[in-house]
């Protein structure tokens, strides 16, 4: 099982690195750049008080001293400059010009390992990923820093709607429980209906609202606290802030994990195994939690192993419209202000939590079946 698990992570890191070097040469295809906004914008600049010289000049030793005026890739494909032919020209040069169609053909230039992606790489390799260009900063440290409250959303959401999914589906799959299966699908039907943006919204008008109900606070993480909190009073404190945002995640997310659990589950049931389990006398409970929940489970891990990235996905709007201090919210502030170092290093972390995700899918597969597990071994 270890030895696949091994395989499966070597045969994840080229896909990782491919992908990596798509995220690093499409960001630096965004149009604009930080050292443009902060330097040559009259409106916006630092230097907006001196000359357009003063300013050309601080744009360009702030672009030597962040490697920004490097080729980004090792080669560059352009187009041929069409020649020009006018009658200043001999006769012999224009009819070998107008002979020639070389100019139609793409330049291709060579810059060697002198490039921004080499030196990217290179810094990857050896744990470092770039410095912020907004505050001079290492990416790395400042991903740090906004880490912990978004594991904090992630955890508590996803925990809280695989246990209510899980619950909801086992009491509405139980014959005498038809009344809640009429109640609890026209419900969550509707909740599925309504965006993730209006639902955040809602919740903030109908809990967060002093002129309807102020149970929650309304947005961000509270006032900063000196001295050390314990754990119970941190975790009181990230309580009374993380209720609303996870809700809605919970919300948001409840409806298809529960409608594909539920299915699941039936198709579970009507197997030849658990009416065995019936013919012999056993309790519906224990049939349905000893016996056709487990044989269920291989559909609900691949359901849950595409649910964590879509969790990180749905954090960056969540944390976003609650001003929580968040992966989401560096994120965002590093596209408005094209920070490509951070902007890179959040991407390229997200996409290790996906190869995680579906390498942690594989030990559960094994762990809900022993034949797959009998196979890896």
């Amino acid at each position: 099982m270890l030895v696949y698990l091994l395989r499966r992570i070597l045969l994840a890191l080229p896909a990782l690195w491919l992908l990596g070097t798509l995220v690093f040469l499409l960001s630096r295809m965004i149009p604009g750049s930080f050292a443009e906004e902060r330097f040559l914008n009259a409106e916006a600049s630092f230097y907006n008080k001196n000359s357009q010289s003063s300013r050309e000049e601080a744009y360009r030793e702030y672009q030597q001293r962040t490697g920004q005026h490097l080729p980004i890739f090792y080669f560059s494909v352009s187009s041929a400059a069409i020649p020009e032919t006018g009658p200043d020209l001999p006769e012999a040069v224009q009819e070998q010009l107008q002979q020639s169609y070389s100019y139609l053909l793409p330049k291709f230039s060579w810059h060697g390992t002198h490039n921004q992606y080499h030196t990217w790489l290179a810094g990857i390799l050896t744990g470092d990923f770039g410095t912020s260009y907004r505050t001079g900063r290492p990416a790395l440290e400042m991903l740090w820093e906004n880490i912990g409250n978004t594991l904090w959303l992630l955890s508590a959401s996803m925990l809280i709607t695989l246990a209510v999914a899980l619950e909801l589906s086992i009491s509405m799959a139980k014959k005498r429980m038809q009344w809640l299966r009429r109640l609890v699908l026209p419900a969550l039907f509707i909740i599925d209906s309504i965006p993730m943006l209006v639902l955040s919204l809602l919740l903030l008008v109908l809990l967060a609202n002093p002129d309807f109900l102020q149970v929650f606070p309304v947005y961000g993480m509270g006032y900063y606290v000196p001295g050390h909190l314990s754990i119970w009073q941190e975790l009181g404190q990230r309580l009374q802030y993380m209720a609303l945002p996870v809700l809605a995640l919970v919300l948001v997310n409840l409806p298809y994990i529960t409608n594909q659990v539920y299915n699941s589950l039936l198709a579970s049931l009507q197997s030849d195994y658990t009416r065995t389990a019936k013919a012999k006398g056993l309790p519906e409970h224990l049939i349905i939690r000893r016996h056709a929940l487990r044989n269920a489970l291989l559909p609900i891990i691949t359901i849950v192993s595409d649910f964590l990235p879509a969790l990180v996905s749905g954090s960056i709007l969540i944390e976003t419209i609650y001003a929580i201090p968040g992966i989401g919210r560096l994120l965002i502030d590093s596209v408005l202000s094209r920070d490509y170092p951070v902007l890179v290093t959040i991407i390229l972390v997200v996409l290790v939590v996906r190869m995680a995700a579906y390498a942690l899918a594989d030990t559960a597969y094994a762990w809900a079946d022993p034949r797959i597990k009998q196979k890896l071994a």
